[in-house]
């Protein structure tokens, strides 16, 4: 390990991130220039965001324990991503462009009042900083394994994983507040570019190590193959170690996962209504979703490589991944996979950043007391604190941490989803508007309870949530007929 290389390399990525931030915010002159660049922005810049934006280190660094203790299952969810931003493409996205809006919130609010406006705004804000707190965590878990290999020992790995994380949001916020939206996308492109060199090249280093002998084809593929690590559907239930991936259950909950994510989260949709119209968006959707099913099987395609190299060897699969990049990537390639690891958080934590000060700005109409800046920094700090949350989390986390992540995020989506199927639809309640949060919110609540009680994949989480929230509503509506 040379240190000296691989901190040059980080160096020169972050010269390179603040070029961009600076830069482009020359360009800057109003608010909906700071949020969606005047939409000027050619649709591949944007798609490229995106991928890098819902691409965070959870992904990078945890996607491949999925396949090193199991299988490639996993990807039959990424099938369900495509088929369910196609949906949001030409069902969904009419309906924003239609309305020109910055928030898409603010589409509910004509449709609902302001109260289901406001109540959709504060969900993203929990639901982002929650689950965004855990993306940054595990970006600590490399950074302080690094630092503990150069002598740093003696604080421990959480004291150095919050220095990390300190820096980290930092420089985040820095360049998140003063370059805006432009900034952020361009920004976003540059990291995805690094971090899937980064994923290239630990593939390839992998792969050789496990080549001993000369032989181009390693073993541990022909052992996978042979003991089914490399299986993709699951198509017999009762015989499925995890019923969350039961193909029709992977699949149908990828789909719902992204028409909630990708139809109904601000922070995604805000890259797609920023193309100058609807067929560049529907572009930028359904590109997002065949680059993210690729990229997932890059990494885990590193999980099955992993599970060879440490065959034998006790290791939490949710780190073997940041110490295999500590511990066996040669300089200055370390640099370049810990600037990849920087990269994934930090185009994550900037757009979250950004679309946390759009909806205060505009659904909260908070820009009639704080700037952009300024909303911007507050919730900078905001989620710079969420990310500490995990540390006192412990071994809770180890059992699979990206499906803890999704397991957070699901819970909200159903409600989420099917109060924007009937707003699309033209659908009109005969009950009083706040009767709408008040749905929204106990649909939530109420699936939490019912998986108290029983326990559910994560996978059906969400057409779980939009059938509570639909027999709601149909109560409700009984209810204000016959009164």
């Amino acid at each position: 390990m040379n240190f000296i290389l691989d901190f040059s390399v980080i160096v020169v990525y972050f010269i390179a991130v603040f070029y961009f931030g600076f830069h482009f915010s020359k360009k800057r002159s109003s608010e909906e220039d700071f949020y969606l660049a005047k939409r000027e922005i050619h649709w591949v810049w944007l798609m490229f965001s995106l991928v890098a934006t819902e691409t965070s280190s959870l992904t990078f660094l945890s996607i491949p324990s999925l396949s090193m203790k199991g299988d490639f299952s996993f990807i039959q969810i990424a099938i369900g991503y495509i088929l369910g931003r196609t949906a949001v493409a030409y069902l969904l996205l009419p309906k924003y462009y239609a309305g020109k809006t910055i928030s898409i919130y603010a589409y509910l609010g004509e449709k609902f009042g302001k109260s289901s406006q406001k109540s959709m705004s504060g969900l993203f804000t929990i639901s982002r900083v929650l689950g965004d707190g855990i993306r940054l965590y595990v970006t600590s878990l490399p950074i302080a394994f690094l630092l503990t290999k150069m002598g740093f020992s003696e604080y421990g790995e959480s004291t150095l994983g919050i220095t990390a994380l300190f820096l980290l949001t930092f420089a985040t916020i820095l360049y998140s507040v003063y370059g805006g939206f432009r900034a952020i996308v361009f920004t976003d492109s540059l990291q995805l570019i690094i971090y899937l060199l980064g994923g290239f090249y630990a593939f390839y280093l992998l792969w050789n190590l496990l080549s001993a002998g000369g032989n181009p084809f390693p073993d541990v593929i022909a052992t996978s193959l042979a003991n089914g690590k490399l299986s993709v559907f699951h198509t017999n239930w009762l015989s499925t170690g995890d019923n969350a991936y039961y193909f029709i259950f992977a699949i149908l909950g990828g789909a719902f996962i992204s028409i909630g994510s990708h139809g109904t989260d601000l922070m995604l949709v805000q890259r797609v209504i920023a193309s100058k119209n609807l067929k560049q968006g529907q572009k930028i959707l359904i590109g997002s979703g065949v680059f993210v099913f690729f990229q997932f099987l890059l990494f885990l395609g590193i999980g099955t490589l992993l599970s060879g190299f440490y065959q034998g060897k006790t290791i939490a699969p949710d780190k073997a991944f940041s110490m295999f990049i500590v511990e066996e990537i040669p300089s200055p390639f370390l640099g370049l996979l810990l600037s990849a690891i920087l990269a994934s958080a930090m185009s994550s934590l900037s757009s979250t950043i950004n679309s946390l000060s759009l909806t205060w700005a505009r659904d909260w109409e908070m820009d009639r007391y704080l700037t952009p800046k300024i909303l911007s920094l507050i919730f900078g700090v905001i989620l710079f604190f969420s990310s500490l949350l995990p540390f006192f989390m412990g071994e809770r986390l180890e059992k699979g941490i990206l499906e803890v992540g999704l397991t957070i995020f699901s819970y909200t989506l159903g409600p989420t989803i099917a109060l924007f199927i009937f707003a699309a639809r033209g659908i009109k309640p005969r009950f009083p508007n706040w009767v709408v949060s008040v749905l929204l919110f106990g649909s939530i609540l109420a699936l939490i309870f019912l998986t108290r009680e029983i326990a559910l994949p994560f996978t059906l989480l969400i057409p779980t949530g939009i059938l509570i929230f639909g027999s709601g509503w149909g109560l409700f509506h009984l209810f204000a007929v016959r009164k």
